[in-house]
């Protein structure tokens, strides 16, 4: 991983919070948001979900598709996919039911 190549990776890491949250293996001085959580192997959620995009996935929870969430909440099914991928990044995950059953893990539905 990057922390095996010298602290020139970890400064650059450190630099760009995004891309050290794709890195789970961080050394023990990277700060405790960048790093995996141990119990469950699953990267610590940084960055809280937005009322709209706790909205979304509640729907999603309930097995609606994009259109139907769309329908509902008044908005194009574009504005739908978009938040699905930024809740999908934000919970380190890259699937619908992946996001509802972390979210459900983490106790946010």
């Amino acid at each position: 991983m990057f922390v095996e190549s010298g602290p020139w990776a970890r400064r650059i890491l450190r630099g760009d919070p995004h891309l050290a949250r794709l890195h789970g293996r961080l050394s023990s001085d990277t700060p405790v948001h960048a790093r995996a959580a141990p119990a469950d192997g699953h990267p610590v959620v940084v960055e809280p979900l937005s009322a709209r995009e706790t909205e979304v996935l509640r729907k999603a929870a309930q097995l609606l598709s994009t259109e139907e969430i769309a329908a509902e909440l008044y908005v194009s099914p574009n504005t739908v996919k978009t938040h699905l991928k930024s809740i999908y990044r934000k919970l380190c995950v890259t699937r619908r039911s992946e996001a509802v059953h972390r979210a459900q893990d983490l106790g946010l539905l």
